[in-house]
């Protein structure tokens, strides 16, 4: 069976809010006109009369009125149920980490606001791997080698290390106190052995559990961290931290993972990816 027209049923129920034709297109944000039509169209399909004129008003007939009592508020949960879903075709959820977006994407947002103020971001952090491909996400921007099965990735740039520390604090030595990261321990050896320095790094020092927590530490005074030079680049040009060594690269990098490489991203999907690619050419 066909359905009728879900646009004729709204004007009809405006219709019986309003005291006029004008009034219940005003309503609906609609013409008068555009009004007169929704309702004629219904009246074709249902095969019976649904307004009539009652001097200069239009007026529901009983089929009209018998109508609208027996959908109730269908119409109010049907746009409920819909909303939500019209909602997401405006919105990217995005699963990231806390250190790259705290230190990276969130200070760039106003940007991509100003290109793209049709799109809403959904940023979701954690530090335990998601699955692209069973939670609800559209998106992921994840530190790897890129090699994910099942999935696409577009590399934004390459990781590198570098110490830093406030500019009142001396060089890298024995009596250094080092702020480590525990999901990154192993920084401070891999730049040490990169850089061709003997013996080992300083052992002094604090342990946290985020890079996004080492950073607070080292702005605090604390001591000195590891940190990718596209993280504290701000803080360097503001006169708050300063290298205290070469800068390495290494063969991680940052992507941009979306699932399943088969399917076709969505369009908002298409320009975050190259909103990222030009914040990164840039970084």
């Amino acid at each position: 069976m066909e359905l009728p027209s879900i646009k004729g049923l709204q004007a009809l129920a405006a219709l019986k809010k309003a005291d006029s034709l004008s009034h219940a297109a005003v309503l609906l944000g609609a013409t008068r006109s555009a009004l007169s039509h929704r309702i004629a169209e219904l009246e074709r399909q249902l095969g019976v009369t649904l307004i009539r004129q009652a001097g200069r008003r239009a007026v529901l007939t009983d089929d009209a009125q018998a109508l609208l009592l027996v959908m109730g508020d269908a119409l109010d949960r049907i746009e409920a149920a819909i909303e939500p879903l019209r909602r997401r075709r405006q919105q990217l959820r995005i699963s990231t980490v806390a250190t790259f977006a705290s230190h990276w994407l969130l200070p760039r947002l106003p940007d991509w606001q100003t290109r793209h103020p049709h799109i809403d971001l959904l940023i979701s952090t954690s530090t335990r791997p998601v699955d692209l491909t069973a939670e609800d996400f559209d998106c992921a921007l994840r530190h790897g080698l890129g090699k994910w099965e099942g999935l696409a990735s577009t590399l934004l740039f390459r990781e590198t290390l570098v110490p830093v520390g406030r500019p009142d604090v001396s060089d890298i030595s024995k009596a250094s106190m080092l702020i480590r990261a525990r999901s990154r321990f192993r920084d401070w050896l891999r730049w040490w052995r990169a850089c061709g320095l003997p013996g080992n790094p300083p052992t002094r020092g604090v342990i946290v559990e985020t890079r996004a927590q080492a950073m607070d530490a080292v702005l605090a005074g604390a001591g000195i961290t590891m940190m990718d030079e596209a993280y504290i680049k701000p803080y360097v040009a503001a006169g708050r931290l300063r290298t205290l060594g070469e800068t390495i690269f290494l063969a991680e990098g940052y992507y941009l993972v979306v699932p399943d490489a088969r399917r076709q991203p969505s369009e908002a999907v298409k320009l975050f990816k190259a909103w990222l690619l030009d914040q990164a050419a840039a970084h």
